[in-house]
């Protein structure tokens, strides 16, 4: 058998057509009995792909072994969403169905299939179809061959079936499926022997270089029938092939496409603007979606209404022609200050119409008549006279181009229309580091006032200085005329604007563009811009938030939650916030959350006030309402549906849980838990932290895991909690994923792979947009983009406050140290699915788990399959996070080791109760018994002592 190419086979009778010793069957590769050497080439042609058959574990096994698997475990979940693939291989070049044709294309059944695996057949009078299989990515079929080889580039796969349809003189592919040998006919299968007896061919396709990532996605808003568009068709492949130079894919999508707009990561409206536009569901839909788009909804409100402009202009001393705004009531004598003749303007109007130069009584007569009767209000304003007005254009506090537009001839405006025909001044560009300071410098601090993304800001120069004509958003830009004098880079500063404000966290200052302005110039715009929160560095400092159960004197549930708000705010209320310390609701009525409103640099500090919090809450609940809090993941005996949604606040979000999922269930009205907030940083910080917690996440349960039990009984599980949780979104699995997070390469990644997918999912149900929010995603650690922290939510709570605090500390230096080590390089990302294996396993084993952590060290004594113990590597976690942890946060590393000694506070519960299992009575004593100490415990902040802690 060769040392280079290893053909695997479920059976050695699968591939008769081979030679026995050419093959080797799944069952000895899993067991590793041949020692293949790393950089082998697998050729995975088992009888099954699907998830954790033997098939599927070849090929995530040689990834794990260093060794080349086609096809990879990584491609075939890529390849089982069928309009991820589309989209990937459109940015690819290769040219696909659009996704919401693919969706609205009905097909017939399949026909019959030749020697050549191709089968065409005509629709109906409609596309043709053809449908082809690719072997190492070569098909004989000529239409398909580009295609099938740029497919295999991304995704390379012994047998692919490809299904393309026709348009016009074009092949688009519209599905690509892998295919086991099993489903191979006899006719489909001398292709596939002959490919494999070229080990060469094999080999280099083996060694598949990744392609080059694109860095992000950026949506365009173009509507080819819009007059108004403020740029060309031409304008915009311009700055399409810019994007694509600087890894940015950048696409067209039009007025109907709305909801496709979670596919990308950015979004650049170039069509008209304005509140009653369809644009103007698009910057909302953006805006909510945490997606940078030019322009933003408040700035197109801002920018459309010359009566608000004229006021903030005014307000803010920003030099204007004399102006004043009229009503019906106001004659033409009221106007004097003005002089004559005067310019009357509609709030709303833009191009220059609606826009009039009246110099007599019977012309503002004949022109307010009509333009009253559009608006209670219009503008009034001097008449100044100049061969142009400047275009000066601003990008995120900056000057982006500049240009002079000139008045159409014989004409007092840029544009004129005569009997239906337009007529425009001519356009000069003028490089941006030449135009007039006093210029640029009045245009960068009117912008500011609005907002920081894209406007034309319109000047004259007159005696008395450059005055402010108005501010225009989504400006025009059109080759040829407003890029002539600095070219491409204005297109290249356009696109690295958004690449900073997706890769980024938001408040940050924005990226620089080319050829600077004197600092001096934006030192206002700057001021406006400032954001008053202080932006943490990752681990610099952290929060708490931990969850509890409201419960009687005999430890059954009660609705207390909202009197007890009530009592300490003064009034109805779902939140108080105390400064230091703060209470809100959860989705039970039954259910507190105790939390630090601002973050703490250290634990320590955070376990004060948390405590401080509890016992005020407590000392409410006990003096007026005989009720105390109970701790733990999971109350043991509440029945679920008897439990009752919080009805107080944010109604439709949990009515819309409720229509979409049982949410009577433990899952949802049954869980306790604390969670973890540490800032994001800079992008690349945060990529590195989802990373890292996507690396140690896998091992926590075995720590914190802190419900044994539920309905009256002790569970098979040991954190049942998170038992539930791996399912109780699962009727939406892009909200979920696997829990553990996927790993990212950057920010716009994360929003394409992990919230572009949850949106759409969304957006295919009906009424669903009440959770159209980041915090839908129920994975185990997530992004909070509001509030620029990644949010680690699968510890249980403990028995009190003290002890949720040592887990925190734990996995904040955890989590520190392992950052570090993937940012120098020190560590390699495993496969995924091994760390989700390894949290399976210690859900349900605790601390008694055997686990992969192949990416961890400190795991001898592994055991013939490769496994290490939970415990070591908890061991061997903690010997980092003592290396990284806070002076003042050492004593509670040893409450977290004494936890990995003893077994988690779920283990140590079963091991009190597990005796008693064989009688009920005797159980049920027992269990209230020891949750009634539990709840002492967080009374008395202190860790319980049963069962040897």
């Amino acid at each position: 058998m060769s040392d280079t190419v290893v053909i695997v086979v479920s059976s050695l009778d699968d591939l008769p057509e081979l030679p026995a010793e050419r093959l080797l069957t799944a069952d000895r590769y899993l067991a590793g009995v041949e020692g293949i050497a790393r950089g082998a080439t697998v050729v995975n042609l088992c009888r099954s792909y699907r998830y954790r058959s033997k098939g599927y574990y070849v090929s995530l096994i040689a990834d794990a072994r260093g060794q080349q698997a086609l096809p990879t475990a990584e491609g075939l979940e890529g390849l089982s969403e069928r309009f991820g693939v589309l989209r990937i291989l459109h940015e690819a070049g290769v040219p696909t169905v659009e996704t919401s044709e693919g969706l609205a294309r009905r097909r017939a059944p399949n026909g019959g299939s030749g020697p050549s695996g191709k089968r065409a057949k005509e629709q109906n009078g409609a596309r043709n179809e053809l449908e082809v299989l690719a072997y190492f990515g070569r098909c004989a079929d000529p239409r398909a061959r580009a295609a099938a080889q740029a497919i295999y580039r991304e995704w390379p796969t012994p047998v692919l079936r490809l299904t393309l349809v026709e348009d016009g003189n074009s092949w688009l592919v519209d599905r690509v499926v892998a295919v086991p040998l099993s489903q191979l006919d006899q006719a489909e299968r001398p292709p596939l022997i002959k490919a494999l007896e070229d080990e060469r061919r094999v080999r280099r396709r083996g060694a598949v270089v990744a392609p080059e990532l694109k860095r992000a996605s950026m949506a365009i808003l173009f509507d080819p029938d819009d007059p108004f568009s403020p740029s060309t068709p031409e304008t915009l492949e311009r700055l399409e092939r810019v994007a694509g130079r600087l890894r940015v894919h950048a696409h067209r999508i039009g007025i109907d496409e709305l909801d496709r707009l979670g596919e990308y990561d950015a979004l650049f409206i170039r069509t008209l603007t304005g509140v009653r536009e369809p644009s103007f569901q698009f910057a909302l839909r953006a805006e909510m979606l945490d997606m940078p788009v030019i322009d933003d909804p408040q700035s197109i409100i801002r920018c459309s209404n010359k009566v608000f402009l004229e006021e903030l202009l005014r307000r803010e001393e920003i030099p204007t022609p004399r102006t004043q705004v009229i009503t019906p009531r106001t004659g033409w004598n009221g106007l004097e200050s003005l002089g004559s003749p005067v310019v009357i303007k509609l709030p709303d109007g833009s191009f220059s119409a609606a826009v009039y130069r009246c110099s007599t009584p019977r012309e503002f007569e004949q022109v307010t008549a009509d333009l009253f009767r559009r608006s209670p209000l219009l503008i009034a304003q001097e008449y100044l006279p100049t061969d142009f007005d400047w275009r000066v254009t601003v990008l995120g506090g900056r000057v982006l181009f500049v240009a002079r537009y000139f008045m159409a001839r014989g004409h007092w405006q840029i544009r004129s229309e005569h009997e239906g025909h337009e007529r425009f001044g001519k356009v000069e560009a003028v490089r941006r580091q030449d135009a007039p300071p006093a210029v640029c410098d009045l245009a960068i601090r009117a912008a500011a006032l609005i907002g920081a993304g894209l406007y034309g800001v319109d000047i004259k120069e007159t005696s008395r200085g450059p005055v402010v004509i108005e501010i225009n958003d989504n400006p025009n830009l059109d080759i040829g005329y407003d890029d002539a004098a600095d070219g491409e880079q204005i297109y290249e500063d356009i696109v690295k604007y958004f690449l900073h404000r997706i890769e980024e966290p938001s408040g940050t200052a924005p990226a620089p563009l080319s050829s600077e302005p004197a600092p001096a110039l934006l030192a206002h715009a700057a001021s406006v811009r400032a954001d008053d929160r202080r932006h943490f560095r990752p681990f610099e400092v952290a929060g708490l938030e931990i969850e509890y159960a409201v419960v009687d004197r005999d430890l059954n549930v009660v609705s207390m939650v909202a009197p007890a708000l009530r009592e300490l705010a003064g009034r109805p209320t779902s939140d108080v916030d105390l400064g230091h310390v703060a209470f809100s609701n959860e989705i039970a009525d039954h259910v507190f959350e105790v939390k630090t409103p601002q973050p703490t640099r250290s634990l320590r500090d955070a376990e004060q006030r948390l405590v401080e919090g509890v016992q005020r809450f407590t000392a409410v609940l006990r003096d007026r309402f005989g009720a105390r809090l109970l701790p733990t993941g999971m109350h043991p005996w509440l029945n679920p549906r008897r439990a009752r949604l919080w009805s107080r606040s944010n109604t439709r979000i949990y009515g819309t849980y409720a229509r979409l999922f049982d949410v009577h269930t433990h899952g949802w009205l049954n869980v306790h838990s604390t969670h973890l907030n540490l800032p994001m940083g800079r992008s690349e910080e945060a990529v590195a932290m989802l990373n890292a917690v996507a690396l140690v996440i896998p091992y926590l349960p075995a720590l914190a895991a802190s419900s044994p039990m539920y309905d009256g009984e002790l569970q098979e599980a040991v954190d049942n909690r998170l038992a539930w949780i791996l399912k109780h979104q699962a009727r939406i699995p892009e909200s979920q994923g696997w829990i553990v997070p996927e790993f990212a390469s950057s920010l716009a990644d994360y929003r394409r792979n992990v919230l572009g997918p949850m949106y759409r999912a969304l957006d295919a149900l009906e009424d669903a947009g009440a959770l159209r929010h980041e915090f839908f995603n129920a994975r185990g650690a997530v992004f909070k983009f509001s509030r620029r922290s990644m949010e680690l939510r699968v510890l249980d709570t403990q028995e009190c406050v003290r002890m949720d605090v040592a887990i925190a500390v734990f996995a904040r230096a955890v989590l520190r140290a392992v950052t570090r080590a993937l940012r120098a390089g020190r560590l390699e990302l495993p496969p995924h699915a091994l760390l989700v294996d390894d949290f399976h396993a210690t859900i349900g084993a605790g601390s008694e788990a055997r686990v992969w952590a192949m990416h961890l060290a400190g795991t001898s004594d592994r055991d013939n399959e490769g496994k290490a113990s939970v415990r070591d590597v908890l061991r061997g976690l903690l010997e980092r996070a003592r290396r990284d942890a806070r002076r003042d946060e050492g004593e509670y590393l040893d409450l977290a080791e004494r936890i990995i000694a003893s077994g988690s506070l779920s283990e140590r519960i079963r091991d009190a109760l597990l005796p008693l299992t064989h009688d009920d009575d005797a159980f049920t004593e027992a269990a209230r018994r020891v949750y009634i100490e539990l709840a002492d415990c967080l009374d008395a902040n202190e860790p319980w002592r049963g069962r040897d802690l």
